[in-house]
């Protein structure tokens, strides 16, 4: 039980003794009646973001609004956003409501799109087990393929395999089952909304606490 919801039950019982005693011991350990992470009002720069070891790759193409910057890269292997503003106020508004568009799934409603008109990024998921290459969209094996047939014409030499025209024709893309938002949950640290990619095996929490170790190394 976390400790709002400790504090809620002992409203309940209708004790105002033991009320002032919780109120106390929370006040004492230092856990705060209020619910969400510590408020960061610091404003960061783009330097302090590559410092943190957040690695920018590109731009969005996309023109947020209010927004100075608007980034994508990685860290910690795995892809992330970064939507810089020039105060608090206006991340916790204007990078609010672009973060929660850029993240928005929908339910599959016309062909494979299950995510929001304005999600700009994207990215196939809902693969089955043994589709493609690592279950991630990459090539497989049509049912007509033959290994002896597709190695005649192979040049095989210092790791690098060249296939005849013939063999390639072999190889067919996977289907995607659902192109989502590549960027699932976010966060706001100072003048930073920070999006990030989930893992296949993580749930939303999983994802936060991925967002919040990165978010601990800008200082």
């Amino acid at each position: 039980m976390n400790c709002f919801g400790g504090f809620l039950f002992l409203v309940r019982m209708n004790n105002m003794k033991y009320i002032l005693l919780i109120v106390s011991l929370l006040i004492l350990n230092g856990c705060s009646l209020a619910t969400g992470s510590k408020n960061v009002t610091k404003i960061f720069s783009m330097e302090e973001v590559v410092a943190a070891g957040i690695k920018s790759k590109g731009d969005f193409e996309t023109k947020f609004p209010e927004s100075t910057d608007a980034k994508w890269g990685f860290f910690d292997g795995r892809e992330v956003a970064i939507l810089r503003y020039p105060t608090v106020d206006l991340a916790n508004t204007a990078g609010k409501t672009t973060a929660i568009e850029q993240t928005e799934k929908i339910e599959v409603v016309e062909k494979n799109i299950a995510h929001g008109l304005k999600v700009e990024k994207t990215k196939c998921r809902g693969y089955k087990p043994g589709v493609g290459v690592s279950g991630r969209g990459g090539l497989k094996l049509s049912s007509s393929f033959n290994a002896n047939n597709a190695l005649s014409g192979v040049l095989i030499t210092n790791k690098l395999i060249l296939l005849e025209t013939d063999a390639q024709e072999h190889f067919e893309a996977a289907p995607c089952v659902r192109r989502e938002p590549m960027y699932t949950e976010f966060i706001i640290h100072g003048n930073l909304v920070i999006m990030a990619e989930p893992l296949p095996t993580e749930d939303s929490d999983g994802t936060i606490k991925f967002l919040d170790k990165m978010a601990s190394n800008l200082k």
